[in-house]
């Protein structure tokens, strides 16, 4: 990954703690920027590869996805524990040995290590492989033209073993094996502009896609992040791991916290697993999932926040109260 890193930097990258901050663009940018089609490299995702005739069974009992009954093609989905609280969320690709779980780096080990306790009954493998792969994420209008004048078709590997797989409108991620990541990069960036990864988590953002952190995880149930309304959560395929709490809450409970997307008034974006207080109760009002900043002294945010706390014109996020805004999440088709 270091020598990844340097390269990029030759190239104009800006590298942070191993993350690609920019390549020259502001927060000021980033409109025009969502206008054209843009790469970038996304060092915090990671990849678990599972393997084994056995794949597709184990992953139907571990999962909120129903692989059992799901056609070729991607899949969204999360990972329980026994008290339903998510501990990482992934999107899936079968592969010819199995199964690719893209995920948050930092919970691809300890994601492997919690799944690992089931697997040995279910004679399949687990396998941090994200040393092996750069994973780049592709967006923009013309970025389907962009992939086919590359070789590539989603959900079709290429001659290189690049994957591409779509993530939400208008983007992919691309699944790059190691050796030929310079080549394809270059490639890539004769068409799309490099750009660092905030502006592709801003995406995430403003389509409410999670992004999970280890301060984040363990702490909320599936519909608490909107992941059944993403395609991600099954009520109808059975049992997993969390099931139970998870179908109660859904059928049977009354959701205190939701996810919202904020914009706030600040010019340094909150942490991923800083606490929101309100003026109106000493209670904890919620949890910052996700930040980035969206100008020079605004950020936009997904937290997940207690009934009523959007309500207050203020929120804190540890810094004093700070103007909010309640922006709206995209319309979705719920699943299962």
């Amino acid at each position: 990954m270091e020598d990844w890193s340097q390269f990029l930097g030759s190239l104009g990258a800006r590298v942070v703690d191993g993350q690609v901050e920019s390549f020259g663009e502001q927060p000021a940018d980033y409109p025009a920027l969502l206008e054209t089609d843009v790469l970038c490299a996304l060092h915090d995702l990671g990849i678990l590869e599972v393997t084994g005739p056995q794949s597709r069974n184990f992953l139907q009992g571990q999962t909120t996805t129903d692989f059992a009954a799901a056609g070729p093609g991607v899949l969204r989905g999360a990972c329980c524990n026994a008290q339903g609280r998510v501990f990482t969320v992934f999107t899936a690709v079968a592969t010819a040995r199995g199964y690719l779980l893209v995920m948050p780096r930092a919970l691809v080990e300890s994601s492997r290590a919690t799944l690992a306790r089931y697997a040995a009954l279910s004679r399949v493998g687990l396998e941090d492989v994200s040393a092996a792969y750069r994973i780049l994420g592709l967006a923009g209008p013309d970025c389907e033209a962009t992939l086919a004048r590359a070789g590539l078709s989603a959900g079709e590997p290429a001659a290189d073993s690049t994957l591409a797989i779509p993530h939400d409108a208008d983007r992919h991620l691309l699944l790059v094996p190691a050796a030929v990541a310079p080549d394809r990069w270059q490639a890539l960036a004769a068409r799309a502009r490099p750009v660092g990864a905030p502006l592709w988590h801003l995406a995430d953002i403003r389509a409410g896609i999670v992004n999970l952190v280890p301060e984040t995880g363990e702490q909320f149930l599936p519909q608490m992040l909107n992941l059944h309304l993403h395609g991600a959560v099954s009520f109808t395929k059975g049992c997993y791991t969390g099931q139970e709490v998870v179908a109660r809450s859904q059928y049977r409970g009354k959701l205190k916290r939701h996810l919202q997307r904020l914009g706030i008034t600040t010019a340094k974006a909150p942490r991923p697993g800083t606490e929101i207080r309100s003026p109106d109760s000493p209670q904890v009002a919620g949890t910052v999932l996700e930040a980035v900043a969206a100008g020079a002294d605004h950020c936009e945010a997904l937290a997940v926040l207690r009934a009523g706390a959007e309500a207050n014109p203020t929120l804190d996020f540890g810094a004093g109260p700070q103007p909010i805004e309640v922006l709206p999440l995209p319309a979705a088709a719920v699943s299962g």
